[in-house]
């Protein structure tokens, strides 16, 4: 086996494993913040492993640069915190429902 043919192939198992990544993310199964901390070392610790292969391959620095941002949007702390205001604002939501309709039935 040749040895652009062995990075070719491993090349492609990290851009997999990067995309698989991307769409648990896009649909929201990373459950806890931890689970999140956990993707983003292995991916920092792929990302390690592809460094040398930067300098000469044009692809390995496109996926480096999508595992970086993949990165950064696994430690963002936006999601988190919109789901807790989200879930915080409906609860809100509906009992200032139930306040307005007795509001109305006292009047």
């Amino acid at each position: 086996m040749t040895t652009d043919t062995l990075c070719s192939r491993v090349l492609s198992y990290f851009e997999d494993e990067l995309d698989f990544t991307r769409k648990r993310l896009d649909a929201g199964l990373f459950d806890k913040f931890r689970d999140r901390i956990v993707a983003s070392r292995k991916i920092a610790d792929a990302l390690e492993m592809l460094a040398p292969y930067c300098r000469k391959d044009q692809r390995a620095r496109k996926l480096v640069r999508r595992g970086e941002s993949l990165r950064k949007e696994l430690l963002s702390v936006r999601e988190v915190i919109c789901k807790k205001h989200g879930a915080r604002s409906k609860g809100h939501t509906a009992l200032l429902v139930r306040i307005l309709c007795r509001k109305k039935q006292l009047q």
